[in-house]
C-alpha cells in the first residue's frame, strides 16, 4: 500500500533568486571551514529582485537608532529593527532547506558615519549582503577560536550586491558608513 503522507515540495524561487542561493549554499558549503568569503552574485537581476523583498519600515528613531547604539545598548547589541518579512523569510528558508539549517534573517540600517557594532559570530556563520549603499567591513577570529592568531584579520569594503560569508568563530564590525546603507543578514543555526 502507498505511503499517503504529504511530501514537502521544495521552495522554489524566482530565476533571480533562486540562483543567489544556490550561490549562497554552494559558498557555505565550500568556505565554512575556511574562512570569510566574498561572493558577486552570476545574474545581474539579482540586487534588484533582492531590493524588491518588502523590509521592515526604517525605524521610527530614524537612521540612527537602527544603526547606531540606542541608549543603553552595549557595542556587543545595538539594536536592529523590525520583524522579518514573509519574502525574506522565505528567501532564508529556501536557503536554509538546501544547507538543512535553521536561517534567520535580519536587516541592518546605518546612517551616514555610524558604526554596526562588533558582532561575534560564536557556533553561528553569517551572510552579509549589501542591498543598498556601502560600508567597510572588518573581519577577525575571535579570541579563543582555534588557531587564532593576531594577524587573522580581513578588512574590506562592501558595497550594493556583494554578499560576504562570515563563518563560526569570527566576530565582524561595520565601519566607515559614508552614505545610507541597508544590509540583509542570514544567520545560519543549528541542523534544521
Amino acid at each position: 500500500m502507498r505511503d499517503r503522507r504529504a511530501v514537502r515540495e521544495p521552495i522554489r524561487l524566482e530565476r533571480p533568486l533562486e540562483s543567489f542561493v544556490e550561490e549562497l549554499a554552494l559558498c557555505v558549503a565550500t568556505h565554512g571551514d575556511k574562512g570569510p568569503a566574498l561572493l558577486w552574485p552570476e545574474d545581474f537581476n539579482t540586487l534588484p529582485e533582492l531590493l524588491r523583498i518588502s523590509r521592515p519600515a526604517y525605524p521610527r528613531a530614524g537612521w540612527r537608532r537602527a544603526g547606531g547604539l540606542p541608549a543603553g545598548a552595549t557595542v556587543e547589541h545595538p539594536e536592529r529593527p523590525g520583524v522579518p518579512t514573509p519574502e525574506a523569510e522565505l528567501l532564508s528558508s529556501a536557503l536554509g532547506e538546501r544547507l538543512g539549517l535553521r536561517v534567520r534573517p535580519s536587516y541592518w540600517f546605518l546612517r551616514s558615519m555610524s558604526v554596526g557594532g562588533r558582532q561575534p559570530s560564536g557556533a553561528v556563520e553569517r551572510i552579509l549582503t549589501v542591498l543598498e549603499g556601502a560600508c567597510r567591513c572588518k573581519l577577525t577570529r575571535e579570541t579563543g577560536a582555534h588557531d587564532a592568531r593576531p594577524h587573522d584579520t580581513v578588512d574590506l569594503r562592501l558595497r550594493a550586491g556583494g554578499t560576504l560569508f562570515v563563518p563560526r568563530d569570527h566576530a565582524y564590525e561595520l565601519l566607515d558608513v559614508h552614505t545610507p546603507t541597508v544590509l540583509l543578514e542570514l544567520a545560519l543555526g543549528e541542523a534544521a
